[in-house]
């Protein structure tokens, strides 16, 4: 539980904080099935492997969330840089890849593994809203070929931007032009629950829980509300 709000909530602050190019940050299943020939572009499922075999968006590439935790199990800890450079070169990404990732409609495994291709320098990442449950809905075409890729020649680089310490995030705590924001439900941040060893928030943190950003959605997977009532939701938030 705490690992999949992380990982929704550094997807959301992603997109609010950038509000002139945040809508650009996510597609539909429209616009990627219009797009399966465009230059460059690699899709990515971030489902567990079985699910991929059954079925996927055509030309996709399996890169499972789980490869992106040093350890899954223990800790969120992102994948140690010469771990990941293997991977991105064995599915062909680089720098200049254009990267549409999804997972089942969650948006947890697709936010978990944007984010960390965003830490590790890739510039033209994308989420594809509603995931794979919106492109099956729509009833568009799925296959269970793999792609063959050309290994590409893709070299580590880590965006700091993207990442925090905790020594960071203590500062951010004492800092008036910063917020640490717990996406936790209510009764966690206010202590009454906790998945984790200890219970409360970290000191001056406010709470806005991960589940006020999604649109009321069914069968076809959660979307992330339109970037003006995000907006909204963090209008009192330091810029």
């Amino acid at each position: 539980m705490k690992r999949w709000l992380n990982n929704l909530l550094i997807l959301l602050l992603l997109l609010w904080t950038l509000p002139t190019v945040a809508e650009s940050l996510r597609v539909n299943s429209d616009w990627l099935n219009q797009n399966l020939a465009k230059e460059k572009l690699v899709i990515v499922d971030t489902r567990p492997i079985e699910d991929y075999e059954l079925g996927h968006i055509p030309g996709a590439i399996s890169l499972p969330d789980n490869l992106t935790y040093q350890h899954k199990e223990q800790s969120g800890q992102i994948v140690e840089p010469n771990i990941i450079q293997n991977i991105l070169r064995e599915r062909g990404i680089d720098t200049e890849s254009f990267v549409v990732v999804y997972d089942d409609g969650s948006l947890v495994d697709a936010a978990r593994v944007f984010w960390t291709l965003e830490v590790y320098g890739l510039r033209q990442v994308r989420v594809l809203n509603g995931g794979f449950a919106d492109w099956q809905a729509k009833k568009l075409t799925v296959n269970t070929d793999t792609p063959k890729v050309e290994t590409s020649n893709y070299v580590v680089r880590i965006d700091h931007r993207r990442i925090a310490s905790k020594f960071s995030t203590r500062l951010a705590t004492i800092n008036p032009n910063q917020r640490v924001i717990d996406a936790r439900s209510e009764k966690a941040y206010r202590g009454e629950v906790s998945t984790a060893e200890r219970f409360g928030h970290i000191p001056t943190a406010i709470n806005i829980s991960v589940h006020q950003h999604f649109e009321q959605q069914a069968a076809n997977g959660k979307h992330l509300l339109p970037i003006d009532e995000l907006r909204e939701i963090y209008k009192d938030v330091p810029k």
